[in-house]
């Protein structure tokens, strides 16, 4: 590549006719190199990005002037004289292009950016101008599907694929908001682009991942590789390329197996075929309409009336576990009678018949789950309705990673046709693993140390099972924690060493440090080293025979005055923390988060009518509490007509709530009087306190004060409702 580089920038001397005058300034036209257009930094700055695969000579470097008669040379800067980058790489260096015009010159300085190291990927569109990148990026809903050819090269400089594609279309969720998009293409002949040598491997459909919120850019190939190396069926498999998009460098991006039902894939039954077969007279099966039903032990699913079932419709079944708000926006899915929200990824169009039967499925296998493992009425134990073994596998990787998706949301399970037993898996999403996390979670996920998917409602499930406790010992310490220290850690090494170029580029592209790879893979490879270490003494004492006693919340310690007053909330079912051990003690409690409790306290009751307030979305978490406390006269919303779920709650309007829902009534206000503050308390407030005085209910503070008028936190929140609960 240096050599190449050396020959072309040495070879290109491009001159022209002098001109005594010219209307136009002196400057840069236009620069390309076999079809890429230079970016243009600044007027006096452009930049281009080479890979191994562009073999060419001096003449595909186009310079053009202002001017056509101005007179232009390139001088190559010796490798002795290059610019370093800050890490001492030299994977840049540069031209010095010359623009004369009778005494007139101008100096402008080409980058040239080597991105040499990985597989080179070149998308190109049947109609850049009406159906290009932008045009495919356009569509919020990613339906903007184009057709277009690609050249694929590997870090050798061998071509891999050369050949049309039937599509080319945006992919992703969280991912797509950003300025870095993700694709999904598909070949017109199936070609195994990771060169694996597995003819099963060989596939039309594959995914481009951005790695956009991973400044180390490998996560997920860390995480993929780690899934393989476990012989997980199937682990999924992928390799980091450069990606050319229409002749503009895109960055780097991971060229990753998509997570669907085919050989050398999910291998399971094709349902989804079946469906089509058996549907000849459909069109267009995303139009169809959809229907509500319900299972007879208490699911809901949505499902594609009048579509004619195959006879055998226990499988293949590809689900995912999802948010309620992406749930809704599939064709098909199930709710569990634990507001659990399952995608049916394939068949993504099922009949009545399919839905009730996979939902029916799932329940059952839920209901034994929480029930410490055993069906409470069928008596089937959990080995009958899931394999241990995978279930132990994707818990453990999302433990490992500290993955704030760890089964919560995207995470998949597959159930092949005649087969008893769901599979967990394959992993899939880690961009945000290892100490990244999103929102709430990034505090808790930047410690390499503790728990963290183990107090995900599944996973603590999971963990009082006997079976799946000795299940996650074994697999660890046998098999996991020697793969990091033989396995994962060189390969880790090798793979920072081969994108050390590419990645320098991508950050280049979009406008990152140019420390921003090498501190980031360095926090990396800290971060698991740290992680395996405190994983392998922590599952050296789990056993299937008996649980260890664990805090239901790890930012709520034994020294705190609040301990006990939270972990009896949770007990009691009171309280669920914000996910993953979170409890937020010092954060301040919302409108919603009171309403939920109160809700859990009068049994859960569900309400045919949904919240009459504007801003209460019915498919979040709080909304059937907010109906039922509507409907039940507890909560009264604003005068706009919203109720303002995330607004803070004060120490006095908490109480008033209770006082409401109590029907008690408190004529003797005297208990105000021990305050130093009474004269803060609002007049509609003033009985409800002193009824939680007199009740033990509601404190005051050392100082003597009551501080009505505060925003109370989750910790307060917890102990008055505690305090509440067990006055009877």
């Amino acid at each position: 590549m240096k050599k190449l580089i050396s020959i072309l920038l040495c070879l290109a001397l491009l001159s022209g006719l002098y001109v005594s005058s010219a209307p136009t300034p002196l400057g840069i036209g236009s620069i390309s190199y076999m079809g890429q257009t230079a970016y243009k930094v600044s007027d006096t700055q452009y930049r281009l990005y080479l890979s191994a695969s562009q073999q060419g000579s001096a003449e595909d470097l186009k310079i053009t002037s202002t001017h056509e008669d101005d007179k232009i040379s390139v001088v190559y800067t010796p490798s002795d004289a290059m610019e370093n980058f800050s890490d001492g790489s030299d994977a840049r260096r540069y031209a010095t292009i010359t623009l004369t015009r009778g005494e007139e010159t101008l100096s402008v300085r080409l980058d040239l950016i080597l991105i040499d190291g990985i597989g080179t990927m070149y998308l190109y569109s049947d109609d850049p101008v009406n159906q290009g990148r932008q045009w495919v990026e356009s569509s919020p809903t990613k339906s903007n599907a184009a057709t277009g050819s690609m050249v694929f090269v590997n870090e050798n400089g061998d071509t891999v694929y050369d050949n049309t594609l039937t599509q080319i279309k945006g992919r992703g969720n969280s991912t797509w908001l950003a300025d870095k998009k993700p694709y999904q293409i598909k070949l017109s002949k199936k070609t195994d682009l990771l060169e694996t040598g597995d003819s099963a491997n060989a596939s039309k459909t594959w995914v481009l991942l951005t790695n956009h919120s991973d400044p180390s850019q490998l996560r997920n190939k860390t995480v993929y590789d780690l899934s393989v190396a476990m012989g997980m069926d199937p682990g999924i498999q992928c390799r980091p390329v450069n990606l050319f998009y229409d002749n503009e460098y895109r960055g780097t991006y991971l060229l990753c197996e998509k997570v669907e039902i085919k050989s050398g894939r999910v291998d399971i039954e094709d349902l989804e075929e079946a469906f089509e077969e058996l549907n000849p007279d459909v069109e267009d099966f995303d139009s169809l309409p959809t229907a509500t039903g319900q299972t007879a032990n208490g699911a809901t699913y949505i499902y594609c009336p009048d579509l004619n079932s195959p006879e055998n419709i226990t499988g293949g079944y590809l689900l995912e576990l999802d948010t309620a708000v992406r749930a809704a926006a599939e064709k098909c899915y199930f709710t569990t009678k634990r507001k659990t929200y399952i995608v049916v990824k394939s068949p993504e169009f099922a009949s009545k018949e399919a839905m009730d039967y996979i939902a029916t499925y799932y329940q059952e296998f839920e209901d034994a789950l929480f029930n410490g493992g055993t069906h409470p009425v069928n008596g089937k134990t959990l080995p009958d309705y899931a394999d241990i073994t995978s279930l132990a596998q994707c818990y453990l990787i999302n433990e490992l990673t500290k993955n704030p998706d760890g089964y919560r949301t995207s995470c998949y399970f597959y159930k092949d046709a005649d087969s008893d037993v769901l599979t967990a898996g394959p992993i899939w999403d880690y961009d945000l693993s290892f100490g990244q996390g999103w929102g709430q979670f990034i505090s808790s996920c930047a410690d390499p140390t503790g728990y963290f998917t183990l107090f995900a409602n599944f996973s603590k499930e999971l963990y009082h099972y006997g079976p799946f406790r000795q299940a996650v010992h074994d697999i660890y310490l046998d098999e996991i924690a020697p793969l990091i220290t033989d396995n994962v850690l060189p390969s880790l090494e090798a793979n920072i060493q081969a994108m050390a170029n590419a990645a320098y580029a991508n950050d280049l592209v979009w406008k990152r440090s140019a420390s921003s790879y090498p501190n980031a893979c360095s926090a990396l490879r800290s971060y698991i080293t740290t992680r395996n270490a405190w994983l392998t003494e922590a599952f050296a004492s789990w056993n299937g025979e008996a649980e260890e006693t664990m805090n239901l919340f790890h930012d709520v310690k034994e020294s705190d005055w609040f301990y006990e007053a939270v972990t009896n909330a949770g007990q009691l079912g009171l309280i669920n923390g914000l996910g993953f051990g979170i409890f937020a003690p010092y954060r301040t409690a919302t409108r919603a988060q009171t309403t939920k409790i109160l809700w859990v306290m009068g049994g859960s009751v569900e309400t045919e009518a949904q919240a009459p307030f504007a801003d209460v979305d019915p498919l979040q978490w709080y909304a059937p509490a907010i109906a039922w406390a509507k409907e039940y006269g507890v909560i009264n919303g604003y005068t706009s007509g919203n109720f303002g779920p995330e607004d803070p709650i004060t120490r006095q309007d908490l109480v008033v709530l209770l006082y409401r829902w109590s029907g008690e009534k408190q004529d003797d206000l005297s208990a105000l009087s021990d305050f130093t503050d009474s004269a803060t308390v609002s007049q509609y407030a003033r009985e409800a306190i002193c009824w939680a005085i007199e009740k033990g209910i509601l404190t005051g503070y050392t100082d003597l004060t009551l501080r009505p008028l505060n925003h109370i936190t989750r910790a307060e929140l917890a102990a008055v409702m505690v305090r509440y609960y067990t006055a009877g």
